[in-house]
């Protein structure tokens, strides 16, 4: 533990002034007060309990709506029995204006709560077995599974039980109650698809197998913007509780105080090495841990909507919710079905529902709920999530939720598809509650300047994956204008349903085309296409996957889209030769007489893209994009 020791020495000459509240919380003393501000209102409030301390018991004051509060409801695994759903379904209409917020941690948030109603809301959830107790500050948060684990056809260990073993470890328990550094984010996925953003936790079991026994790797840090990394553990089922125990321990002991920027688990592991922290681990626990099995999480994550086979012979159907947005009464139709059923409700990462234990699937889509949230939605709609954004979170840039669906909706409109799986992730500002970074497209909120004003805007990230062990999503275009950015993405729908192949994801199209070309090319092609739209010529760009993989040079992508320019506008090529510089040919020019007015602004740019001596072309999309922003300004 040396260095782990060193590494918190280093870090605790300081401690934020949240370390100073949580040396003074006590979870009892916390509760009587929050009766008290029942009986005497909102104003009785203190500013630390309103900005902490509530917090620990999942009630959040949102400025957005005086003197209402949210309430995040800590839903285990997603999973909602008949008489749950019904309960929450209750609490919404009857205190919180009957809207619900489905999230990215399959919980519930219910909104517009009065602080005079909090008692009685915590007291129904509690009757039915649900809390709001942890759901937010410096506490385990609550604990992602497989929506469908111990149902799906693919799920090779239930991780029901490992997870509630954990979750009783720290559940009101008061040595866990707001003690950690910072927030601790738990993933357990026992199946082949990553349906839980696995690898976006900071202690996450995914499915494994070594010598031919079934069990986990252990992946350590992930936070937005940074997937966990292998540990280089294999656990089985029956080590999972204790190995967390361990990884708790050392994150609570040693872990950062000072800079809340910087005091997730992900940093103490970047302060030591991953492979000392593993040593801690072993140290920790008193025995060795085998080191890591082959990965089985392959196959393609997300939500697959539509009707599901289950293992028990029944269905699940899927509901797609966009964005999240939901309701009581939504809920209560669920409820209605699941129970009519004799099944379940289970909630995914992508704020979407599944009805579990579906023998009568004509009679269950009868039920207003999939009037509402399609079955087999619009693929835009299909795997489409927002965080709360700027309507209920402070630190919303942007409104997030109505943004998305407006984009899918014209999506929808613009470039109608039917088979494709089309991920969408928006975040309202950096802090990336959207996961935006897990998404095929991810969108997060930002503020934009424009012609002498500052606009919202967004910048837009491509490749995110959840299949293997995941990937993060890198910048495509920054600091687009909202509104205008449905437009960007519309040209790259368009070239997915091109050329995408039978049955092939936005995912695995997005790879296959960054085989090929650069993100600079990609999101050029997008820029250029939109402006050609708008200036209602022809000369749109495609992209060829026929070809072998590109070397990502950028002034060959550059040369390429020019060749492939002159050829839309002239119906030839500019050149008679591959090699037009060694065959001493001239620079390619257009016949000004000839070229149709509307082109002749981008006449001079076309001709140094395709300039026969490749010191004398553009060298990045940076210049060319700088060229083209001008002559728009002067048009």
């Amino acid at each position: 533990m040396t260095s782990l020791m060193q590494a918190n020495e280093a870090r605790s000459a300081k401690r934020h002034k949240t370390e100073s509240i949580k040396d003074t919380f006590d979870a009892a003393e916390a509760w009587d007060r929050l009766i008290g501000y029942s009986k005497n209102g909102y104003a009785s409030i203190s500013d630390d309990d309103k900005d902490f301390v509530l917090k620990s018991f999942g009630i959040f004051d949102r400025p957005a709506t005086p003197e209402r509060f949210m309430l995040r409801v800590r839903i285990a695994g997603g999973s909602l029995s008949v008489e749950q759903a019904m309960a929450v379904a209750y609490t919404a209409t009857t205190f919180g204006q009957d809207y619900i917020d489905l999230t990215t941690r399959q919980q519930i948030e219910l909104r517009y709560l009065r602080i005079e109603d909090m008692p009685e809301v915590y007291k129904r959830l509690e009757d039915v077995g649900l809390t709001g107790y942890q759901t937010g500050v410096d506490n385990f948060r609550n604990i992602l599974i497989d929506p469908l684990d111990g149902l799906a056809m693919d799920n090779i260990i239930s991780c029901r039980n490992i997870m509630e073993e954990i979750q009783s470890i720290f559940l009101k328990n008061p040595d866990w109650i707001t003690t950690l550094p910072r927030k601790f984010n738990i993933g357990i996925n026992g199946s082949l698809s990553n349906r839980c953003n696995i690898f976006g936790q900071d202690f996450a079991l995914s499915l494994a197998q070594k010598d031919g026994i079934y069990g986990f790797n252990l992946y350590l840090g992930g936070r937005v913007g940074s997937l966990a990394h292998n540990a280089n553990m294999f656990v089985l089922p029956t080590e999972a509780v204790k190995v967390f125990e361990a990884v708790a321990t050392l994150f609570k002991t040693y872990g950062f105080r000072d800079n809340r920027n910087k005091n997730r688990l992900k940093f103490l592991i970047e302060a030591v090495g991953m492979d000392e922290f593993r040593k801690a681990i072993e140290e920790q626990l008193g025995q060795t841990m085998a080191t890591a099995g082959e990965s089985l999480t392959a196959l393609e994550g997300g939500d697959h909507y539509g009707k599901i086979s289950l293992n028990n012979g029944s269905f699940a159907l899927y509901s797609a919710v966009p964005s999240g947005v939901f309701s009581g009464t939504d809920l209560r139709h669920a409820a209605e079905i699941a129970q009519s059923q004799n099944g379940e409700i289970r909630l995914t990462i992508e704020q979407n529902l599944i009805i579990t234990g579906v023998h009568d699937e004509e009679s269950a889509l009868r039920s207003p709920l999939f009037i509402k949230y399609p079955n087999r939605p619009s693929p835009y709609m299909a795997n489409l999530i927002a965080c709360a954004g700027s309507e209920h979170c402070p630190f919303g840039v942007i409104p997030g939720k109505p943004d998305a669906i407006s984009m899918s909706e014209y999506l929808a409109q613009t470039v109608p598809m039917e088979d494709g799986k089309i991920r969408l992730y928006w975040s309202a500002c950096v802090k990336g509650c959207g996961v935006h970074g897990a998404g095929d497209l991810g969108f997060v909120g930002c503020k934009v300047p424009r012609n002498g004003k500052t606009v919202l805007g967004v910048d837009i990230f491509i490749g995110g994956t959840l299949s293997g062990e995941g990937g993060e999503a890198h910048l495509l275009l920054k600091g687009v204008v909202l509104e205008e950015a449905k437009e960007y993405v519309a040209e790259l729908m368009c070239e997915y349903r091109d050329l995408k192949l039978p049955k092939e994801s936005l995912e695995n199209f997005i790879q296959r085309l960054q085989t090929r070309y650069s993100n600079y090319a990609i999101a050029f092609l997008m820029r250029w296409n939109r402006l050609m739209n708008l200036q209602e010529l022809d000369t749109h760009l495609h992209f060829n996957l026929k070809s072998h993989g590109g070397n990502h040079k950028e002034s060959d992508e550059l040369y390429t889209f020019g060749l492939m320019m002159v050829h839309t506008i002239t119906g030839t090529r500019a050149y008679d030769v591959d090699e037009p510089l060694l065959e001493g040919k001239k620079p390619f020019g257009f016949e000004s007489k000839s070229l149709e007015g509307r082109y002749l602004p981008y006449k001079s740019i076309i001709e140094k893209m395709v300039h026969p001596n490749p010191m004398n072309r553009y060298q990045v999309f940076t210049e060319i994009v700088s060229d083209i922003e001008k002559i728009q300004n002067d048009i």
